[in-house]
């Protein structure tokens, strides 16, 4: 099986240069012969596996359940959960406004700015998340929200584990779509020197959702790069006030797509963003 996706990998690779947050993905037929076992993950693992050990490239889905290969050398620290599906919403390129603009969230998302309405509220957040419990919970994120975690690790059921390292953080970003509570089960997240913070949504339309994404994803890009030390933001990649270098960001979002066999709707955490960039600092 190995053998055969590798051929399809280089035959078929396509290079997405509207995608550049997710380097690059295959469709691919997958054999029909038995999957092979591997070793490096644990048989009950959620992880998905590397079709090659040290290749960073996994196999995945689409939201119609089509199986794809998607490289992840660019996510620093990323194993997928093998239930995340790829989205088909293209994603904007993060770093491209000053610490100036990115750092204040209600003037760059909570106010028309650049041709968009209000695009997100703020509702609260905690720091020190997670200090207690093994530093595990199951959080809950409301219809029509936002909600992220920051810090060293953050692991995920549906989403899967990002590791930071010295001076790299992790930012784990979901945009709630639909009208339903989510509510991860108990003690099924894990995050390690964080920050967790939600808010609503104002417009759940594609257009909204891939400009609030990049918004979102810049703002805490900037907590992390410069340092709020009345709000937590400092230490947590164990540099001191030099805070965080850069940071390895996931971004999904949670949305109905489809029926279920048994005529139910079809919920899904679908990958929008997944790569390492640098911190936003002053």
């Amino acid at each position: 099986m190995k053998k055969e996706i590798a051929s399809a990998l280089v035959a078929t690779s396509i290079a997405l240069n509207s995608a550049p947050a997710i380097a690059e993905f295959i469709k691919v037929e997958v054999p029909n012969s038995q999957p092979e076992t591997r070793t490096d993950l644990p048989a009950e693992s959620n992880y998905s596996q590397e079709v090659t050990p040290g290749s960073r490239v996994y196999m995945l889905q689409t939201p119609d359940q089509e199986a794809i290969l998607v490289d992840f050398s660019k996510a620093i620290g990323f194993t997928p959960d093998k239930n995340l599906i790829v989205s088909p919403l293209k994603t904007k390129k993060l770093g491209q406004e000053s610490a100036k603009i990115t750092r204040d969230f209600q003037k760059y998302l909570n106010t028309s700015r650049n041709g968009y309405e209000p695009l997100a509220g703020y509702t609260d957040g905690t720091n020190d998340y997670n200090q207690y419990q093994d530093h595990q919970s199951g959080p809950q994120i409301p219809a029509y929200s936002w909600m992220v975690h920051t810090g060293l690790t953050v692991d995920m059921p549906g989403i899967g584990r990002v590791d930071g390292g010295p001076g790299r953080a992790v930012v784990v970003l979901i945009l709630n779509r639909t009208d339903k509570v989510y509510r991860f089960p108990t003690n099924s997240v894990t995050v390690e020197a964080g920050f967790q913070g939600w808010g609503r949504l104002w417009d759940g339309s594609a257009k909204e959702t891939v400009e609030v994404e990049k918004r979102l994803a810049n703002h805490y890009l900037t907590r992390l790069g410069e340092g709020v030390p009345e709000t937590g933001f400092i230490g947590q990649t164990d540099q001191g006030e030099r805070n965080a270098d850069s940071a390895t960001v996931i971004t999904v979002e949670r949305t109905q797509w489809g029926k279920n066999e048994d005529g139910t709707s079809r919920y899904q955490f679908q990958l929008l963003r997944a790569e390492t960039v640098p911190a936003i600092k002053k």
